[in-house]
């Protein structure tokens, strides 16, 4: 069983929705963010097309999970049409981090080394089953979310973002990591990939030198349930622009069935050159589609 210490030690995969439970994102209100009926598709590729423009932004605040400080702004925006959601995400972010664990030359060495070093990444999570929340270690209740999980070093190389799960429960599940609150509880969580291929891969490593920093991941064609979410995140110097789509209903037991007809919860989290539980989370977000 994991203690609160080694649970963020070991959570080094995902991005992880954990804010402080005196964090003020608990005590405010959910805003509501507006999606747009569009009859035209925007390009998935990180640049704004015309058709955004009718788009309404909305600014959210994002503060450190652990702790709630470091405030920082979010701008959302939303279009859908008869059958899909398509998203537009700027956050600022001052240094481009866009190679997760390269290859990096060691001459005293004559070889790679390959230290631990990340990639920025931006997630937005929706209520799969269960009492959904921010928190991955609620007191009470389990829940299932369906994650989006944009990487710029790894699913933004071909233009994909990770399509997963978050499985809270209080009741043991196959496969789970189990984790200890103090005595007062016990929570299991589990966060598989959907079914199929990821959009990238690991390089084997150089054996001759190739240059003094080699990308570790390259891009691959996706399949299954993996490819449901095409994702393209341009950096300008001074942040990340980020489109993302999906179909409403993908036809996947692993995805989230988004009703336009209902007004659906979301929360978002942003790692900004940080690695493992040193992120920032929002509050819900109650995500509503505009009529024609």
């Amino acid at each position: 069983m994991k203690t609160l210490k080694s649970f963020l030690a070991v959570f080094a995969l995902s991005i992880v929705f954990l804010p402080s439970q005196h964090s003020t994102l608990a005590q405010e209100a959910p805003p509501i963010w507006t999606s747009t009926y569009t009859t035209m598709a925007p390009g998935i590729d990180g640049s704004i097309d015309s058709m955004w423009s009718t788009a309404k932004a909305l600014t959210v605040t994002i503060r450190e999970a652990i702790g709630g400080g470091g405030a920082k702004e979010v701008v959302l925006r939303a279009l859908h049409s008869d059958d899909s959601l398509y998203i537009l995400v700027q956050w600022p972010d001052t240094t481009r981090s866009d190679m997760r664990d390269p290859f990096i030359w060691n001459p005293a060495t004559n070889k790679y080394d390959r230290p631990t070093t990340p990639d920025d990444q931006f997630a937005i999570e929706f209520p799969l089953e269960g009492n959904f929340r921010i928190s991955m270690l609620p007191t009470e209740g389990s829940y299932t979310a369906d994650v989006w999980h944009w990487k710029a070093g790894r699913s933004n190389l071909d233009g994909w973002v990770d399509d997963k799960r978050h499985i809270i429960s209080n009741v043991a599940i196959e496969g789970a990591l189990e984790y200890s609150l103090g005595g007062h509880n016990t929570v299991y969580i589990s966060r598989p990939m959907d079914e199929g291929q990821a959009g990238y891969r690991e390089k084997p490593i150089p054996a001759t030198y190739a240059g003094d920093v080699i990308p570790s991941f390259e891009p691959q064609q996706p399949s299954g349930s993996l490819a449901d979410i095409p994702g393209k995140g341009i950096h300008d110097g001074n942040g990340w622009t980020l489109e993302m789509s999906r179909k409403f209903n993908t036809g996947n037991s692993d995805d989230a069935v988004i009703d336009p007809e209902q007004t659906i919860i979301c929360a978002i989290a942003v790692l900004n050159d940080e690695l493992y539980f040193n992120h920032s989370v929002s509050q819900q977000i109650s995500l509503r589609f505009a009529d024609r």
